[in-house]
């Protein structure tokens, strides 16, 4: 590929400049719009985006080096920061509801410049896909009388919308593929199904993305999953894996489906966890999913018949945060192997894996104890489902957890002394979440049952914290615990 195109200027920082100018113009017609012609926030936040998308699309086209590009996104992060902060440049920041997609849209760039600067189709593609589709997918939803509305998470979507998302996601992949293929002299060649296939492939992906999205978080995670799944397709295909693939994605589908009707997982828990295992399988193939699928079914099994849900926890059904607390770390390992195969990836891989497991059985089989456990700080009898809490049957289940995981990497040939190595690092990180769960973590109480809860809200009200570091919640210690396994492991191996 001969890159870049055109060159405004000879020195690269000078084009970075004009980039600068340009955005802080549009800003600035954005906010007069907003003042003097009256448009709506939502207006003329949207053209902001669009020009501000379509500039940075453009940057493979005529920058030679990724540096500046990176070095524009990260002033805007922090300009964009600053700007919500302060309550400035309302014009682009002004929505109807809560959004720091002002600053996930830079931070997505900063990610795709830094990792995906060698693949220009894949960057631009996905940079693309933000740019319209969520734009098209918003004015969709916004203009259609009587749209059949819907609620994932905490912003409320339409079937109008997903359905623009996913057509204009599909269009934009099928013609830009094959457009940018010519424009920049790929040696290449995609068959027309299989080119149906990745546009479909993509739109599913980065269109159930947008629908879990928050307070904007669909400005980072489309365009980080556009590239992932266009990734992990065409790479499979190449590698002659792709019916492996479309097979795991529909199958999966079915059984994370029958775990949402099992109340195993809730709506963002659903759909965060099956993108999570097409990501995996994609990665890795059956080596890597096997694990993660073995942790997620029979914790699911366990906590169905444990019954532990009380108003101490956060409950059995996993939400999207849940998910991410447990699997985004091993998530993280499978797509660096992916990109960059080592093998000690996967003994990281089924490390954390295993800390997970081990905490979560830990809880919910010591939840069959028939007294009170103790907690791990204190040393005296505390309810059930109290952080910090241990007792010697949910010890015992913690270092089974550890030893199912460890026995499937057994499976796939790893070591005697890995597979000892694994269920320590398991159980050590089981113990560490006790001492985070009994010290630090954050504890509240309920204005109107005056419970002990680990919950910011309960009885449908904030609740009143009390003791523990305010931000560090169940989620947080789970994901400190898969973190202190990744160090342990690195640390013992």
């Amino acid at each position: 590929m001969h890159l870049p195109i055109w060159k405004p200027f000879t020195n690269e920082w000078m084009t970075f400049l004009l980039f600068l100018i340009t955005i802080f113009l549009l800003i600035g017609i954005s906010e007069l719009s907003r003042k003097y012609l009256r448009w709506k926030p939502e207006s003329s936040r949207k053209l902001v985006h669009v020009i501000v998308g379509t500039l940075v699309s453009i940057c493979p086209f005529i920058f030679e080096s990724n540096f500046p590009p990176l070095t524009l996104a990260i002033v805007f992060i922090i300009i964009n920061a600053l700007a919500l902060k302060y309550e400035t440049f309302k014009g682009m920041h002004s929505t109807e509801r809560v959004s720091y997609g002002t600053i996930y849209f830079p931070f997505a760039f900063l990610i795709l410049a830094a990792f995906w600067w060698e693949k220009p189709i894949t960057l631009v593609l996905s940079i693309l896909i933000m740019t319209f589709s969520d734009t098209i997918a918003a004015i969709i939803g916004e203009r259609t009388v009587n749209s059949r509305q819907f609620k994932i998470w905490k912003d409320t979507k339409s079937i109008e919308g997903c359905v623009g998302m996913f057509l204009s996601s599909f269009m934009i992949i099928y013609v830009g593929t094959d457009l940018f293929a010519w424009l920049f002299n790929a040696a290449f060649f995609i068959p027309l199904p299989i080119l149906i296939g990745v546009s479909g492939f993509v739109a599913m992906i980065v269109t159930l993305s947008e629908s879990n999205s928050s307070q904007g978080s669909d400005n980072f995670s489309v365009p980080i999953l556009a590239a992932l799944s266009y990734d992990l397709y065409l790479i499979n295909y190449t590698h002659g894996d792709l019916f492996s693939l479309l097979i795991w994605s529909f199958l999966s589908g079915i059984v994370f489906l029958f775990a949402y009707k099992l109340k195993s997982l809730n709506k963002n828990g659903v759909i965060t966890a099956y993108i999570m295992g097409i990501i995996i399988f994609g990665a890795g193939g059956l080596k890597w999913i096997t694990p993660i699928v073995t942790f997620f079914v029979l914790s699911s099994i366990i906590s169905k018949l444990s019954k532990s849900d009380s108003h101490l926890n956060k409950g059995s059904k996993r939400d999207i945060i849940q998910v991410l607390a447990n699997g985004g770390i091993a998530t993280i390992l499978a797509l660096i192997n992916f990109y960059e195969p080592n093998e000690n990836l996967y003994i990281l891989y089924l490390a954390v894996i295993a800390a997970a497991t081990a905490d979560t059985w830990a809880s919910e089989i010591g939840s069959f104890n028939s007294r009170n456990p103790f907690h791990i700080i204190r040393f005296t009898r505390v309810t059930k489902g109290t952080s910090g809490a241990i007792s010697f049957i949910g010890t015992f289940g913690s270092i089974l957890g550890a030893v199912v995981i460890a026995l499937i990497g057994m499976i796939w040939d790893i070591s005697l002394q890995l597979f000892y190595l694994i269920i320590i690092t398991g159980s050590l990180g089981s113990l560490i979440d006790s001492l985070i769960g009994g010290s630090i973590q954050a504890n509240f109480q309920c204005s109107k049952c005056n419970n002990l809860t680990e919950k910011r809200k309960h009885c449908n009200s904030t609740t009143l914290h009390i003791s523990g570091i305010y931000y560090i919640d169940n989620d947080m210690v789970n994901f400190l615990n898969t973190l202190s396994a990744l160090f342990i492991i690195i640390i013992l191996k």
